[in-house]
Order: structure tokens, then sequence, then C-alpha cells
């Protein structure tokens, strides 16, 4: 084989109108009164000429059926990826349908159109929900939390105006002034309900409910006025004792907790048990309430295990301190306790049948 010839000139296909049609074609949020298109823009490998350009068309589901499409043609705005139309502001949250066609230099001519996209059904822009929530109320939850709910606003378009994401709680200090001083909690669930944390323990809140969708929040509802409980335990149960009764048994036995007047009064104790093998999130608690003996018997336990064992006081203000040191303890083996037990008979048997010839021929004599 020979050596290769110089290379010739470059040459071009000739141009043709594009074959495919975009893809993904979507709606995207706005401002309320957009109808925002979007679509995947023809990679330059499919656009077969210069000049590439797209056209919309759109028109109202449910209602435009039996009408044309309305047109906007892209001429001049080259591959672009979406295109705002403005509709009438009363069209907020409404249900459009949408076509886009794709066209090139190659498409001067009426006879010469391009590939059109399958139809897709897309939404204008949401508006501001236009009612509060109603019936807001509130509870202490414990010391540093107030949980509070509401009756949910009708899903109704005219009111809700969109989709509803979830709810915004406004919360400030009573004493406090409510326009600088709120903070927010923002619930991303249509529950009526939401818990407030990281507050102040034996104080009062006011606390407002607004719901939001994606255009944002609408009005706020009436004030509602909660106070925290007062501080959960505040010391540990001290003389924490463990004692084995069987091999799946223990009785645990610790002294009373005296809490302060900023502490709420006693609910009663827990006994938090987990194997020692795993973590203490995987406990299980014993609750004994306030009024009771200061001691818990705990069966079901698993013979031959070992298991940790702490101790605390808890109240409406929430769980106090647990017990110090942990305690550690195995239980028993009931295999070995047989054994045991058997080694003892036949001790006892052995020296029945030793002793009591013994003492009957002496009783004889």
């Amino acid at each position: 084989m020979g050596e290769w010839s110089e290379p010739s000139p470059q040459y071009n296909t000739r141009p043709d109108k594009p074959y495919l049609p975009v893809t993904h074609v979507r709606s995207d949020g706005g401002r309320t009164g957009d109808l925002t298109i979007r679509w995947k823009a023809l990679p330059k490998q499919n656009q077969n000429a210069p000049g590439i350009y797209y056209k919309i068309f759109y028109r109202r589901t449910g209602v435009d059926e039996e009408r044309d499409f309305q047109e906007n043609t892209l001429r001049h705005l080259g591959n672009v990826n979406m295109y705002v139309i403005r509709v009438p502001r009363e069209y907020f949250f409404t249900t459009y349908e949408v076509k886009v066609q794709v066209f090139n230099d190659m498409c001067h001519m009426p006879q010469c159109s391009g590939p059109m996209s399958e139809p897709e059904t897309v939404m204008t822009a949401e508006d501001l929900p236009q009612v509060a929530p109603t019936k807001v109320g509130a509870r202490s939850f414990n010391s540093t939390a107030i949980r509070i709910h509401w009756t949910s606003i009708p899903e109704v378009r005219e009111k809700l105006r969109g989709k509803l994401i979830g709810y915004r709680i406004k919360y400030w200090l009573q004493n406090r002034d409510e326009v600088i001083d709120s903070q927010y909690v923002l619930s991303r669930s249509i529950n009526p309900e939401a818990l407030i944390i990281g507050l102040l323990p034996n104080t009062y809140y006011w606390v407002r409910v607004m719901a939001y969708n994606s255009a944002g929040p609408g009005p706020e509802s009436e004030r509602f006025l909660e106070r925290t409980f007062k501080l959960r335990p505040q010391k540990p149960p001290t003389a924490v004792q463990v004692r084995g009764i069987n091999p799946s048994t223990i009785r645990v036995t610790w002294r009373y907790v005296s809490p302060s007047i900023q502490e709420e009064p006693l609910t009663g104790y827990k006994i938090r048990i987990w194997e020692s093998d795993k973590d203490i999130s995987d406990a299980k608690d014993t609750e004994i309430k306030v009024g009771n003996r200061l001691e818990a018997t705990i069966s079901n336990l698993e013979p031959g295990k070992s298991y940790m064992l702490r101790v605390l006081a808890y109240s409406q203000g929430g769980e106090g301190k647990m017990s110090s040191p942990t305690w550690q303890f195995q239980m028993g083996d009931p295999a070995r306790l047989k054994s045991a037990a058997a080694t003892h008979y036949t001790y006892v048997q052995l020296l029945t049948s030793i002793l009591v010839p013994i003492i009957l021929n002496r009783l004889l004599t």
C-alpha cells in the first residue's frame, strides 16, 4: 500500500429542515399571569441547517378545545429553551395545552414546516392564597416547645390559588414587638399542626399561622397566646440498684427526685434498658408513675444477655437527666443454673444414701 494523497477540500452535505422535535416540554412557575414554557433545546447535530428557531402553540384546556391554538414565533431569539407568555391575571393556576415546533433557515416556505412536539398539559403560575387558617390553638409540649394546631383553608382554586405546599408559623414573645421580633417556622406538610422548638421555659408566646404555595404565603390568622411548661427535672435519680430475681427478671430501685419551684411537678420515672452491644437509641422504657413505690420489676429479659440500664425522672417539662454511672449487668445462664442444680441434687442424693442407713441402724440398736 502506497502513501496517502493530500486531503481533499471540506464539503458540506446539503442543509435540510429539522427531523426531530424538541422534548421535555413543561411549565415552570413565574409571576402571577405568566405561562412559562420550557423545553430541551435542539442540539447542534440535529439542527440540519443554521438559523434555528421555535414557534409556540398554546390554548386553555377545558375551555378552548374548539378554538385554534394561539401562536408565538420566536424567530429572532435563536436556539432558546424557554419562553414566557403573559396571560390575563385571572388565569392564575390554569391548565394550558402547549406544543413547540422547531424551524431553521430551510423552513422559510409555508410547505416546509419543522417537526412538532407532542401536546403537553402545563400550568400557569400560582397566585398568593387569599384566606387564612382558622381556629388557631396551641398547647405546651414541654419546657422548650409548643404544639400549634388549626383548621386548614378549603382547597378551592379561588381561595388557595395554587397547590398547597405547607404552612408558615409566626411566633414572638408576649412582651416583644410583633413586627421586629417575630420568628418563623416553615412546615412543608399539609397537616394542620406543627411543633415550635427552641423556646424559653415558662414563657408566653404569641403565634399566627398562614398557608403558602409556590407564589408565597397568604394572609395571617388570628393570634393565639400560650405558655411553655416549666423546666424538666434537673437532677437525676440516685442510689440506683439492680438485683436479679431469675434468669429473665430483675428488680430495680432508686431514690426520689425532688423538683425545685422552677421545675414542673414530677409525672414519674423511666427505667431505660438496652443490650450492651447496641446503642441507647434501641432502648426500651418501663414507666413508673409518681405515687408508686420507687422500684420496678422488669421481666422478659433474655437469659445470658448483657444489658445497660439508666433511670430518669420526667414531667410535663420533658425528660430529666439520666442516672450515672450506667449500670451494666449480666442475666443468668439457665443451662449453667440447671447444671448446678443437678450437681446439688446428686450430692444430696449421695449423702442421703450414706447417712440414712447409718441413722436407722443406730436407732434400731
